[in-house]
């Protein structure tokens, strides 16, 4: 099972949009029938929902208030059996910024309070301070191969203000990390096919710009793929996702890559991408905007049918059996904040 849900620091920057000018979005096909999604309950009302589910039962999530005025950033952990949530209480050195798990009994925060935090939860009981570099090591990104193989991405903190891309894999006993010195950066998205074909996203700092930043392993060593640079653009990759070497997507904002195994072609959205997710075979992506919900065709990316309610959405996932769940928000500073949680049975016919 590959299950993730993030919520690390991103870089404070406002990143220069890659143009749109041109792009044509698509309706589906009238002979693929309109999707129903099913509407779920918050953990919380008037706050963000990141959710890590893994059937149609359980599930963890993490929630985020959303706040008219200032306020501590505190994020709360929650657990879902059948259609019920409770609050999970954290101990106190745990902040709840990165899930990640196969199960309700293996789940994993990641999280920064005063130090680095790895820390797992069986369903009962908590086992604390398992990163052996709280001080240095900070996960953005995680995913869940197994219970004995875990794999998180982030930042190794070096001297002064340099820091480097960092990857960590728990092995069912200890976790064990990468730290790529030869760059200045990090990495904040990561997607496993199997122990041999992981892929990481993120950016390197170069003469104080940003490029986009990838990174594959083969099960014995990590490679950058390089990505084109994109003249007067800075590039951060938030998100990445891959069914194999040849087929890999990043994304920083709505300028969308694709890589086929050989080069680079740029595939850019409508709107700033959030999420991607596989559903009944086919690529989605969950946008910041008035489509929301958008499917690659093999040519162009297409409006979903049925979108799920609210303005943006902020996170997809796909279980193992192929259900696809989506959490979406509207609202904010200046009106009153919504979250939704909705979900899509696995397709029979597309």
């Amino acid at each position: 099972m590959f299950t993730r849900t993030s919520g690390g620091r991103r870089a404070a920057l406002v990143l220069v949009a890659a143009s749109t000018a041109g792009l044509a979005l698509v309706a589906s096909p009238a002979s693929a029938a309109a999707p129903t999604w099913e509407s779920l309950t918050v953990p919380t009302t008037n706050a963000r929902v990141s959710l890590l589910p893994f059937d149609s039962q359980n599930a963890y999530a993490r929630t985020t208030d959303q706040c008219t005025e200032e306020c501590t950033y505190s994020p709360r952990l929650w657990q879902r059996t059948g259609t019920t949530w409770k609050q999970v209480t954290m101990p106190t050195d745990v902040q709840a910024n990165v899930l990640a798990g196969t199960g309700p009994t293996d789940l994993w925060v990641f999280g920064s309070k005063n130090a680095y935090r790895f820390n797992h939860y069986d369903g009962t009981t908590w086992t604390p301070n398992l990163n052996p570099e709280p001080k240095n090591a900070e996960v953005l990104g995680a995913r869940a191969a197994g219970r004995n193989s875990v794999w998180a991405v982030g930042n190794y903190r070096g001297t002064g203000t340099n820091w480097y891309p960092m990857v960590t894999h728990w092995n069912g006993s200890n976790w064990n990390t990468t730290k790529l010195t030869g760059i200045q950066g990090q990495l904040e998205s990561v997607d496993v096919n199997s122990e041999t074909d992981i892929w990481a996203a993120g950016y390197r700092r170069t003469s104080g710009h940003f490029q986009g930043l990838v990174m594959h392993y083969d099960g014995t060593r990590w490679t950058e793929v390089p990505v084109p640079a994109v003249s007067g653009e800075d590039t951060m990759l938030g998100e990445v996702i891959s069914t194999g070497p040849n087929d890999v997507w990043v994304a920083s904002g709505s300028a969308v890559s694709h890589w086929d195994g050989t080069a680079w072609t740029r595939r850019d959205t409508p709107a700033a991408v959030s999420s991607f997710a596989y559903y009944g075979g086919r690529l989605y992506a969950g946008l910041s905007g008035a489509s929301k919900l958008v499917r690659w065709s093999g040519a162009t990316w297409e409006a979903v049918g049925t979108p799920v309610k609210g303005q943006a959405v902020d996170q997809l996932s796909t279980t193992p059996d192929g259900t696809l769940y989506a959490s979406s928000s509207e609202g904010g500073v200046l009106s009153e904040f919504h979250a939704y949680l909705s979900r899509l049975a696995p397709p029979t016919t597309d």
